[in-house]
């Protein structure tokens, strides 16, 4: 968990990674909750791997944040998705997703103004319960530029990584990606001039992984 500075609210946030040189570290959750910026991840080896949270902070007092609604998922499910709005009034700078258990994301990120998250349900017993993927989204009444990467190709089994640069001059509020259904995000996390992710291609034929970034002025 991050915590926010006093005086602050989050604008986006995510995590990197010690140590992952195979992507076996799949996201479940990068949302706030309370004064925190939480990361909840599944390690699927047998070694201890080190999570570094990070949250994007502001003073920005018209800062609000809205929860989409719960898309349900059922066993094996990776295409049901989450979609978070701002007011009218309001433009997106950052974004999140929750997701339930054996779920990973596969895409959080901005979609037509939007924040949408996608992940994939990954028990395949069909008398397993649902599961669910939920996003947020960062809304404040000055608009931010959006950043992008261009797409990156991932082969099956492979793990890719996306960067999308912030314009010179602006630093990141928020940012995410977005991989085929089969590409679940091993990282996603800001730097000081843009975002970055990585994602491993768990299906059998090649996907593309691309990074976008919600930019501000310092």
């Amino acid at each position: 968990m991050a915590p926010y500075p006093e005086g602050t609210k989050p604008t986006g946030g995510g995590a990197t990674l010690g140590f992952n040189p195979l992507g076996a570290v799949f996201f479940k959750e990068s949302a706030p909750s309370g004064n925190l910026w939480r990361v909840r991840v599944y390690n699927s080896t047998d070694e201890v791997l080190t999570v570094h949270p990070r949250v994007v902070c502001s003073t920005d007092a018209t800062l609000t944040h809205q929860v989409g609604p719960d898309a349900p998922l059922e066993p094996g499910n990776p295409n049901n998705r989450s979609t978070a709005r701002c007011s009218d009034s309001q433009y997106v700078v950052g974004g999140g997703f929750q997701a339930g258990d054996r779920t990973y994301a596969s895409a959080t990120t901005w979609s037509n103004g939007n924040w949408t998250a996608r992940a994939k349900y990954t028990d395949y017993d069909p008398d397993a319960p649902l599961s669910f993927v939920r996003a947020f989204i960062s809304c404040s009444d000055t608009a931010a530029t959006l950043a992008s990467s261009g797409s990156v190709p991932v082969e099956a089994g492979e793990v890719g990584t996306a960067h999308a640069e912030c314009p010179a001059g602006q630093v990141p509020s928020g940012g995410g990606g977005s991989g085929g259904i089969d590409v679940l995000l091993t990282t996603s996390g800001p730097t000081e001039t843009g975002w970055t992710v990585r994602a491993k291609n768990t299906g059998s034929v090649p996907h593309t992984l691309f990074a976008e970034t919600m930019c501000t002025a310092p």
